[in-house]
């Protein structure tokens, strides 16, 4: 009699509680909130990761730039970074031109090698100026050779990535600029202004060479 009456008043002293849960209409809710995060945010990162990629791109091909000047002075000859395609984007080499013909031969000793961007990427590089479309010569002091003109400011080579449309506004370009010693700087190049006609600065300065 004892053991029942205990047994009742446990049963009775519990209480039984409704399971929590979504209903549909919350569940609609957050997904609408999601949705709309994800529309505003998605643009923005995709911007983000193309200015990565041609940071990315244009650190590289400085590291290059800089290794082959290097080895100019060190090896007191002339040194080549060429190109290993018809385009930049699929790659180069870094070589001593030991028979100073201006281009890869059997006879040269090659020094680095970089084999290209991935076939998905959008990014490419491109030069204002002829004489860099497919080398660039460093002498044993340093300096970079132009066959027809000295460095100007403006010369250089450039890493664009046109994000894919046909908006200059979202373009992004770094522009790797020689001075007249050889040495490389990296410049971002931005629209610095919103007069017509718009983005001006931004319209890729090159095409894929």
């Amino acid at each position: 009699m004892g053991r029942h009456a205990v047994h009742t008043s446990i049963v009775a002293g519990m209480h039984t509680h409704p399971a929590h849960g979504f209903t549909l209409i919350e569940l609609m809710i957050v997904l609408a909130i999601a949705a709309i995060l994800i529309a505003v945010g998605a643009p923005a990162l995709g911007e983000f990761m193309a200015d990565q990629r041609v940071r990315t791109t244009a650190s590289d091909i400085v590291g290059d730039i800089a290794f082959a000047r290097a080895k100019a002075i060190e090896s007191s000859r002339r040194v080549n970074l060429e190109k290993t395609g018809a385009l930049w984007r699929e790659g180069w080499r870094v070589y001593i031109d030991l028979d100073n013909d201006g281009t890869f031969t059997a006879g040269d000793t090659e020094l680095k090698r970089f084999d290209g961007f991935s076939p998905t990427s959008r990014a490419y590089v491109c030069s204002v100026s002829a004489d860099f479309a497919t080398r660039l010569i460093f002498r044993p002091d340093g300096r970079i050779v132009r066959d027809t003109l000295p460095v100007l400011p403006a010369d250089g080579i450039y890493v664009v990535d046109t994000m894919g449309d046909a908006n200059n506004c979202n373009n992004k370009i770094r522009g790797l600029l020689f001075g007249a010693s050889g040495r490389v700087t990296t410049n971002a190049i931005r629209r610095t202004s919103a007069i017509a006609p718009p983005c001006v600065e931004l319209a890729p300065p090159c095409t894929s060479n």
